[in-house]
């Protein structure tokens, strides 16, 4: 080979290999200036599957944790039945709640289908007097005895038939004054006839407004004093709460669906007063 030829086959392949060069250096310069400013570069596919997990877990519902300590409670709403009553009852149904109405015998007279009903969505209809007169109703035992004769007929007319459990509550509970010279015969007979009775050892305070000193809204008071009475039992999970509602009451009727939200999430369990300890 010639001298001269040599040099041209060493000056060809000088410029291939710079061709080549310089052909690395583009694609180089392309692929940083895309994964930086233009369409992103696609992820590894272990760091795109994080992303995605995260992404749903962010979307997914939150559920609340079961509550370490389950509890009972035993919702009862008295004076009815009345024009709020279906409302109270479609509430209870929303949340897979249940209830005890003690309910007066003159309402349920004049409103038997709210009666019936409260029995065919699964409550329990209780006794609360039938004319819940205080003068009336604690004149004597056999008074009361009376009036609660005057319910069961009610109720029976109403509903067709009457809890195996009949409930009792007193218009103004066992200890109001009314009572005083009556109360524990009345107490004493109830029990001999099979019944059971009970008053509440929590509430809304729906009727003591006398307790509102802050003069505030209703529905503020309630809920306020809801928070209070229920927090008694913050360290007490064995001790039965009944809880006392009045359906009558427009602003408890509008607190009931944030309660239940709350006693849920307490850990509270629905129950119906036949089911008391009371009973033994």
């Amino acid at each position: 080979m010639s001298e001269k030829t040599s040099e041209q086959n060493n000056s060809a392949l000088k410029l291939l290999l710079l061709g080549v060069w310089a052909l690395y250096a583009l694609i180089a310069f392309c692929v940083n200036h895309t994964s930086e400013g233009g369409t992103p570069a696609a992820a590894p596919a272990e760091e795109t599957a994080a992303v995605t997990s995260v992404s749903a877990a962010e979307t997914a519902p939150q559920t609340a944790a079961q509550p370490a300590v389950l509890r009972d409670i035993y919702l009862t709403f008295d004076d009815g039945p009345c024009k709020n009553t279906p409302q109270v009852l479609d509430i209870l149904d929303n949340y897979g709640a249940r209830a005890t109405f003690f309910t007066v015998g003159s309402f349920v007279d004049r409103y038997p289908e709210y009666a019936a009903d409260i029995v065919n969505r699964g409550n329990l209809i209780a006794c609360h007097s039938y004319t819940h007169d205080m003068s009336k109703c604690y004149a004597s035992a056999d008074a009361f005895m009376n009036e609660l004769a005057q319910w069961r007929q009610a109720a029976q007319n109403a509903c067709g038939e009457l809890p195996e459990r009949l409930c009792v509550r007193f218009p103004g509970g066992s200890t109001t004054k009314h009572a005083a010279a009556v109360s524990e015969e009345i107490k004493q007979r109830i029990v001999a006839e099979g019944y059971q009775w009970f008053d509440w050892n929590a509430g809304d305070n729906d009727k003591w407004q006398k307790g509102n000193t802050d003069q505030l809204p209703d529905e503020e008071y309630f809920m306020k004093s809801y928070r209070e009475t229920i927090g008694w039992f913050d360290d007490e999970p064995d001790t039965p709460v009944v809880f006392l509602f009045h359906d009558t009451e427009e602003g408890t009727v509008r607190i009931l669906p944030a309660v239940l939200q709350d006693l849920i999430a307490r850990g509270y369990r629905f129950k119906l007063l036949d089911s008391h300890p009371k009973w033994g």
